[in-house]
């Protein structure tokens, strides 16, 4: 990165030196202005279609019934119409284009941060044109983020609070020691990743196998009306502590995150029904 100029090279080599970095502003004041002014004119040309009709239909009430009619008389229409679908285009293709901006991600605090302070401390850009990262509710982010959860930043903030050697060694590659050779640290994503899947996979085992461990005992050890209360409570609890981890450890969506739940719930269920005194 340090082969880059200083200025808009080197800023543009840093925002592509990680995926979380690649954040621009969507402009959404801009697409609202646009969206409103050729809506306004396809407004105006539909009030002259309007009148156009209505004129023609006082002539001859049978003009608007056809199309057959002699190309002198429907020069004005097609003119009319040819504009229409023009500015419907245009129309069409911005809002088209908007969907798309506001269906993007908005930054992580973390990664806002760290583009922040290297815009900071680094001043690339002359003031004027660097405070584009001020406008942080304008800013969108290119990465997928359907993976990209609260674990991962967390796993982030520690590699960042807790930076030595050998966090650099174990978490980077030689190609992101290749990326800066100055204060900037790069972490290997697909380490992270992996980090992030593992302790995914512990915690869910973890409450897989102790409810099913204490639902066993209890049943099995006690078996009175209080432990079967107990085991309803120890269902209710390791549900919720299953949604919970899906919520903050991933970026499941509300009904990604029901449906497991359910099927987690499930396997508890018919755990629980299986076993015991009487089924032995």
């Amino acid at each position: 990165m340090e082969s880059c100029p200083r200025g808009y090279p080197n800023v543009a080599a840093f925002l592509d030196s990680d995926e979380c970095f690649a954040m621009y502003r969507r402009f959404g004041f801009l697409q609202s202005r646009l969206l409103l002014d050729k809506q306004d004119e396809l407004r105006e040309l539909e009030e002259a279609l309007d009148r156009l009709d209505r004129r023609e239909a006082n002539v001859d009430p049978k003009r608007p019934m056809t199309r057959d009619l002699p190309r002198e008389e429907v020069q004005s229409r097609r003119r009319l119409l040819s504009a229409i679908e023009e500015k419907f285009c245009s129309y069409a293709n911005l809002l088209d284009a908007a969907q798309k901006m506001m269906a993007l991600n908005r930054p992580s605090q973390g990664d806002y941060g760290s583009v922040e302070n290297y815009m900071v401390n680094h001043q690339p850009l002359l003031e004027a044109e660097g405070s584009w990262i001020y406008k942080k509710e304008d800013l969108i982010t290119l990465r997928a983020g359907r993976e990209h959860a609260w674990l991962d930043s967390g796993i982030e903030k520690v590699l960042k609070w807790f930076h030595c050697r050998i966090l650099e060694r174990v978490f980077g590659d030689e190609q992101t020691r290749q990326k800066s050779s100055g204060e900037e640290v790069y972490y290997s994503r697909e380490r992270i990743n992996c980090l992030a899947n593992t302790i995914i996979t512990f915690m869910v085992l973890v409450l897989l196998i102790v409810p099913i461990y204490m639902l066993y005992h209890l049943i099995n050890d006690i078996n009175t009306g209080r432990a079967y209360a107990i085991c309803m409570g120890i269902l209710v609890v390791s549900t919720l502590a299953f949604s919970a981890v899906l919520c903050l450890f991933t970026r499941a969506k509300r009904h990604e995150i029901l449906a497991a739940a359910a099927a987690y719930c499930a396997v508890l269920v018919v755990f629980l029904g299986n076993v015991g005194p009487g089924r032995q």
